[in-house]
């Protein structure tokens, strides 16, 4: 069985307090994932393990052969990952599930073209890229436990790709993400709040605009055209800012 687990942040205090974390949920999942996941399965962890090389190590220690999806968090070399017992440590992944094309990541992958993204980061259930299917997962909505890719699983995500269309809130919460019972307002908006998630949506749908048209389409960097795009969606740099900086990849 192939299991999917996202932004575990072992040890790190603050995440108690900014999605209301239990004082023990590294107990708490290590306990769900000894229980559910064997030694034969693997587990794709969509990053974000932990600041700390003694909880990495022991996460190794866990059950079940582990890909770990490289998380904005994980500032280790990728040999200490391995060290600690991760069969590898990749940017992202394409999976083929009976005929269903998966990318799995830690943050959204705008401009995707598998079937679906499957991607962690956001601790909510928000999506705001309209052009193309997304499956946010958030350990906390998920009960603290690796997420089994069974046939139900992949059978209810192959419906939405068949109809080409993105999960409703209550339909992604149906996935295995209905621990917590109801969606807070993160879920329908990112955790900045409505007008935040509403000026990104606006940002990305300008990102679009011009990366998939001339001279930006042909690109051979077209990676790292969203990666600034990102930077710029997320309000880190201004409008003229990103087109200044994405002209350098011409």
């Amino acid at each position: 069985m192939i299991y999917v687990i996202p932004d575990t942040h072992l040890g790190h205090e603050n995440i108690k307090k900014y999605c209301n974390r239990p004082d023990n949920f590294e107990m708490t999942i290590e306990k769900n994932w000894n229980e559910i996941v064997t030694d034969n399965d693997t587990v794709i962890h969509l990053g974000d393990i932990s600041f700390s090389e003694d909880w990495v190590k022991k996460l190794g220690s866990w059950h079940g052969r582990k890909i770990l999806i490289h998380g904005n968090h994980d500032k280790m070399p990728p040999e200490l990952y391995m060290n600690c017992g991760f069969t590898a440590v990749v940017e992202e992944l394409v999976m083929d599930l009976n005929n269903v094309i998966i990318l799995f990541s830690h943050r959204p992958k705008f401009n995707h073209d598998c079937d679906i993204n499957i991607h962690g980061h956001q601790h909510n259930l928000a999506v705001y890229d309209e052009k193309r299917l997304y499956l946010p997962l958030s350990l906390e909505h998920m009960g603290y436990k690796p997420l089994p890719l069974d046939e139900n699983f992949i059978e209810s995500v192959k419906k939405y790709v068949v109809q080409g269309k993105q999960p409703t809130l209550k339909e992604i919460m149906s996935i295995g993400q209905n621990a917590i019972g109801k969606p807070n307002n993160k879920d329908f908006y990112d955790g900045f709040g409505k007008e935040f998630f509403e000026q990104s949506k606006i940002k990305l749908a300008e990102c679009y605009k011009i990366l998939n048209s001339p001279p930006y389409n042909f690109a051979r960097c077209k990676y790292r055209l969203w990666r600034n795009a990102i930077r710029y969606i997320e309000g880190k740099i201004t409008k003229p800012e990103f087109l200044n900086v994405i002209k350098k990849f011409l």
